[in-house]
Order: structure tokens, then C-alpha cells, then sequence
């Protein structure tokens, strides 16, 4: 190696020569060069020169032009404008900020047509699921469980925009590539034991030569042979969970789930004295149909994908915040989201464990079948109490269902006997929490029981347990304690009273409107309840238009419409600001003394301590002035 090296490197005398040549014929290409750049240089200052002279000529007749026309003002202004248009069109999303928040019409058409994108993206990952053997309404439940929101691609282009601050459109992304992380796999297992059973029948007959009759039969034999194997879906799993899908072998004819004597009759065959009737019957195996089983979800796994897709970890609540905002129906707790994650104290909510959190969508399904989506949290605090959510039964409906306790196996079910169940004494109570919940408990007939009594007391409650159990000649009759044990996980917010001393409004009276949306989703950019829900500065607009007020804007700019108050002076009413996601105000809610606030999160309308998750970035109180 060395010698070659040096073979090939090796420099000769003519290389020498040739090479001072050379340099000399550069040396006098040099300054030849550099007189002649030295001269073009000199004319470019002339031109130069020329060019900025016509330049400000032309300026200042274009000037003296526009002054006489416009004046001095005029001038000015349209000066500041140019400027300012300069300034934000360096700004990401600025038309979104001069557009008084929203973005226009050519804007919201081209996002509609990106998101449809991410629909139909996340649609294509369940398509499979439609070869499935099972009845429509199974696969349709199942495909909306299994199917990747498509508010997570949404939110992960959004947190680009808005907190890495990258000057992006929607259409930069390829939302097949943003949803490949999410989408589910299918697994199946061969099916080879099912069977198909044949039974003969026969029956002879003859006669001798002597004119004597015989008979023989019935003679049965039944053959089992086995059925072609068939594949039969039995898990689906994602990088973040999974779900097991259980088989069910029914038999034919009749589709029963035991065996039973039903043959399905084939025909008849005769073969000289005999003949022979033929029947069928088989097993066939599907996946269980009867109920959807549960998604088992790995938050901290889930969050991990997120931070692969360049989310950073303290960032989660955000991007959580993002998804849902784009697919209300997603539901973050069963995602991983911490439940105490906005410091939420829920007022008209519940404070209930992940457990019970998951079951918020299904409870939200029967609520509003039912007509009382409003009792939602109140639902969710009876589970806490009845099963905690570690019971398949989780709202111990079986009875309320006329099944022996404990009967049923599948959380759907339960939930949904349970909420139909609840709905009936809610209503028969006349919205009387205590007494519904009491029924609930004890069943309805304790509802006439308490009323000709004087309605629901602790007395009434111990008397009918004590009448009910002396009647069926049991030790005990329901729980006594029952309302007591259940609104340990509620906090009421209609019992909630505030002053509204030192303020130029009714502070109860404007608390009392907000309540009436108490839980209603948290929406980006919503300014009134016909868009589904408020975000902060939203709710804060809506309400103070209602009394009068002018509180238009973002939570910037009902900052700066508000004036500073210490901590000492604050009162029922003022409202508080926060830095959340720029340094600027970007979250508003309006305190309620005790170190309460009432505020839109990503929990919905809640009225949230102070301390926790909202100790950070507090920026203070601020009054409402005339």
C-alpha cells in the first residue's frame, strides 16, 4: 500500500517545471484580473449612486403626490399599515389572529378537505373488520372502537403550527404516514374443530314366498365428519393495546349454543327393500357477536408514540387537548390522561378513578338515549360506588334487569340497564338527586314511600329499609348510606353561592348562566354553545355579552380590557389568566373566591382548584372596570 502511495504521488523534474509555469501564468492572470475588477467595481458605485438618486426622486415626487391627495395623516397611516402587514406575515397562522380568530372561508374549506383526509385515512384501518362473519351493528361498534381517531394526525400538524411555531399548512403532511403508528393489526386463529354430524335412518321392508311380512327399523346411524377450516378473528392489537375477541361455536340448524336433537332433513333414498331418510346438522364457529369486548389501552405507551412523533412529553395535556377538540368523541382518559391532569374539583362532576373514567363514552351513550346527558358525572359516581369499574356488572344492574345479581358479564350491557334504570327513578323522583340515588339503591317504591313522608330524610330511608327486610324476612334491606356514599364522589355545583360585592355585576347571577353548560365539551375557537362547547376566552365572551358586558376576544386581549388587582383584593367575580402554551395570556376563567375558578378546559365547563396543575404560569387577577 505504502509504495503505491508513493509510485503514484512521486513528482518529477518536468512536473516541476511545468507547474511553476503555471504558476507564473496565473500570477500575471492575477493582476490582470484585479485591475480589471478593480475598474468594474468603479462602475458599479457609479451605478449605484445613479440608481439610489433616481430612487429618492422618485420616492419623493410618489410622497409629494400622495400627500397632496391623501395629506400628512394619510400618509402616515398607510405607512403603519404596510409595516404592520410586513411584521405579521411572519407570523404563523396570522391570518387566523386578523381574521378576529377564525380562519376564512378558503381557509376552512381547504381544512375541512384535509380533515376528511384524516377521516377516511383512519376509516380505510377498519375496513377489514366489514369480511368479518358477524351481525352489522357488532361491526359497526366495533370499528368505532378500534379505529384510530383522526383527530391524533389533526393534532399532531396543529401542535407544529402552534407550538413549534412552523409556518405549515395541513397538506404538508401525508396522513397515511401520520396514521401508520395507529392503526390497528388483526390477528386470527384457524378454526379445525368444527364438525358436520349425518344420521341415517332406515327402515326395510318384505314379504317371503309364503306371503309373511317383515319390518326392520328404525335403524339409525349418525357419521361426524370434519368441516373445512376457517380462519376467525380473534385479537386486534395496536403498537399501544389490544383487545381479545372471543370465538362462539353455535350449532345448526337453529344456531343454538348447545347441541340439541334439530336435523336438517337432506332426503330419501331407497335401495330394494330399504329406505333410507338422511339428515344434517353442524357446528359453526364466529366470533362472539353478542358483545364488544373491551379496548385495552397502554397510556404511558400511547404517550411514548406521541414523543416519536416529535411530541414533547410536557407537552401531552396540549396535545391531548388537540385531539379532542378535533373528535369530541375521543376520550382521553382511556388514552392515558390523567384525570387530575387540569386540577379539575368538577362541580356538577364526578371525581372517580381511570377506572371508572373509561366508561364515560358508554354512559354518555345510554345518558343521551335516555334523555338525561346531563347526569352523566352522577352516573359515574354511582359506578365508583357500586363496582369502582373492577366489576364486569359495573352498574349491578342485573337486577334492574330481572336477572339473579351478577349475571350479566358484559359492562355495556350492564350500563346500559343500569342508566335506563336510573332515568326511570330520576324522572319518577322529579330530579330530586337524593331521592333518585336512594331509589336507584332501594328500588322505586321507595319513591311514594318518602313523598307521603315529606320526601327524602334519613329517617324515611332507615324506616322503608327496616319495612323491606322485616317483609322479605331478611337481616337487611339495601344501603342506608347510600346517597352519602355515592356524593363523596360528586361535588354539586347548583349548591355553590358567591358575592358579588366590590363588582359592577351580578357575580351569582352570571355564575348560574355558566352553570347551565357545566361539563359541556371544551371546543377550539368555540364562541357559543351552537358550536358544540366553549374554550376559555369563549365561555368568558358568551356569558358577560348575556349581562351586557363586552369581553370580546381572546384571553390576550380580555386581558388588557381588565384591570390588575392583588391577591389580597380579589374578589368573587374577577377574572384569572394564565400562560399555558406562549408567554403571552392564554387561558381565562372566572374566580369564585376559596381558591376556585369556573373555567372551559380540556375537561369541558368545570369549576377547578387553583392550586395543582394551576399553580403554573399564573399571571393574576384582573377586575372588570367600566
Amino acid at each position: 500500500m505504502w509504495s503505491e502511495w508513493t509510485v503514484s504521488n512521486r513528482v518529477n523534474a518536468q512536473d516541476l517545471t511545468n507547474d511553476a509555469a503555471g504558476q507564473a501564468g496565473g500570477a500575471g492572470k492575477k493582476v490582470a484580473g484585479k485591475a480589471a475588477r478593480k475598474a468594474a467595481g468603479k462602475a458599479v458605485k457609479i451605478l449605484k449612486k445613479l440608481a439610489m438618486d433616481f430612487l429618492k426622486k422618485l420616492l419623493l415626487a410618489a410622497g409629494k403626490s400622495l400627500i397632496a391627495i391623501v395629506g400628512p395623516v394619510g400618509l402616515l397611516v398607510i405607512v403603519a399599515i404596510i409595516l404592520v402587514v410586513i411584521i405579521l406575515s411572519a407570523i404563523p397562522y396570522s391570518d387566523w389572529f386578523l381574521d378576529g380568530n377564525s380562519r376564512s372561508e378558503s381557509q376552512k374549506k381547504a381544512d375541512i378537505e384535509y380533515e376528511q383526509k384524516f377521516k377516511t385515512v383512519a376509516e380505510k384501518t377498519v375496513v377489514e373488520v366489514n369480511g368479518i362473519e358477524a351481525s352489522e351493528s357488532w361491526k359497526s361498534s366495533l370499528k368505532n372502537i378500534i379505529k384510530p381517531s383522526w383527530g391524533i394526525p389533526a393534532a399532531l400538524v396543529r401542535y407544529q403550527i402552534i407550538v413549534n411555531n412552523k409556518k405549515v399548512e395541513l397538506s404538508d403532511y401525508d396522513p397515511n404516514i401520520l396514521i401508520n403508528a395507529f392503526k390497528p393489526k388483526y390477528s386470527y386463529t384457524k378454526i379445525r374443530d368444527d364438525v358436520e354430524r349425518t344420521k341415517s335412518v332406515t327402515y326395510c321392508s318384505w314379504s317371503d314366498s309364503e306371503g309373511n311380512s317383515y319390518h326392520t327399523g328404525p335403524d339409525t346411524m349418525i357419521n361426524t365428519n370434519p368441516r373445512s377450516a376457517h380462519d376467525v378473528l380473534s385479537r386486534v392489537t395496536f403498537d399501544y393495546g389490544d383487545m381479545e375477541i372471543k370465538p362462539l361455536k353455535k350449532y345448526y340448524p337453529g344456531g343454538t349454543l348447545e347441541l340439541t336433537d334439530q336435523w336438517n332433513y337432506k332426503g330419501t333414498s331407497t335401495n330394494v327393500h330399504c329406505t333410507t331418510d338422511t339428515y344434517t346438522q353442524y357446528d359453526h364457529t364466529t366470533v362472539d357477536d353478542r358483545f364488544v369486548p373491551n379496548l385495552n389501552i397502554d397510556g404511558t405507551k400511547f404517550q411514548n408514540i406521541l414523543v416519536s412523533q416529535g411530541i414533547n412529553k410536557t407537552d401531552m395535556k396540549l396535545v391531548y387537548e388537540f385531539i379532542r377538540v378535533a373528535d369530541s368523541n375521543w376520550n382521553p382518559f382511556l388514552y392515558g390522561a390523567n384525570n387530575d391532569s387540569t386540577g379539575s374539583m368538577y362541580a356538577g362532576q364526578a371525581k372517580v378513578s381511570e377506572a371508572v373514567s373509561r366508561y364515560e363514552p358508554l354512559v354518555r351513550k345510554y345518558a343521551i338515549i335516555n334523555n338525561i346527558e346531563d347526569q352523566v358525572n352522577l352516573i359515574l359516581a354511582m359506578i365508583q360506588q357500586e363496582s369502582g369499574g373492577g366489576l364486569l356488572d359495573v352498574m349491578q344492574s342485573s337486577e334492574s334487569a330481572g336477572l339473579p345479581p351478577n349475571t350479566l358479564t358484559d359492562p355495556e350491557i350492564s350500563i346500559m340497564y343500569g342508566v335506563k334504570h336510573f332515568a326511570s327513578v330520576f324522572r319518577s323522583a322529579g330530579g330530586d338527586v337524593n331521592l333518585t340515588l336512594q331509589s336507584y339503591n332501594f328500588g322505586g317504591g321507595f319513591i311514594p314511600y318518602a313523598n307521603e313522608r315529606g320526601g327524602y330524610s334519613k329517617e324515611n330511608v332507615v324506616a322503608f329499609s327496616q319495612m323491606m327486610a322485616a317483609k322479605n324476612g331478611w337481616s337487611r334491606y339495601g344501603d342506608v348510606d347510600y346517597v352519602d356514599h355515592v356524593m363523596r364522589y360528586y361535588t354539586n355545583w347548583s349548591s355553590l353561592k358567591v358575592s358579588s360585592d366590590g363588582q359592577i355585576f351580578d357575580v351569582q347571577a352570571v355564575l348560574d348562566f355558566m352553570s347551565k353548560y357545566m361539563g359541556i365539551p371544551y371546543v377550539w375557537g368555540g364562541r357559543k354553545p351552537e358550536q358544540g362547547g366553549f374554550d376559555c376566552s369563549g365561555l368568558i365572551e358568551y356569558t358577560f355579552n348575556q349581562f351586557g358586558i363586552n369581553l370580546n376576544g381572546n384571553a390576550e386581549t380580555q386581558y388588557n380590557k381588565t384591570a390588575a388587582v392583588t391577591e389580597a383584593q380579589a374578589l368573587p367575580g374577577d377574572l384569572v389568566f394564565w400562560s399555558t402554551y406562549k408567554k403571552e395570556p392564554s387561558h381565562v376563567g372566572m374566580y369564585l373566591g376559596n381558591n376556585k375558578f369556573i373555567n372551559s378546559n380540556d375537561s369541558g365547563l368545570v369549576i377547578s382548584p387553583m392550586d395543582g396543575y394551576w399553580s403554573k404560569g399564573f399571571l393574576g387577577y384582573r377586575r372588570i372596570v367600566k
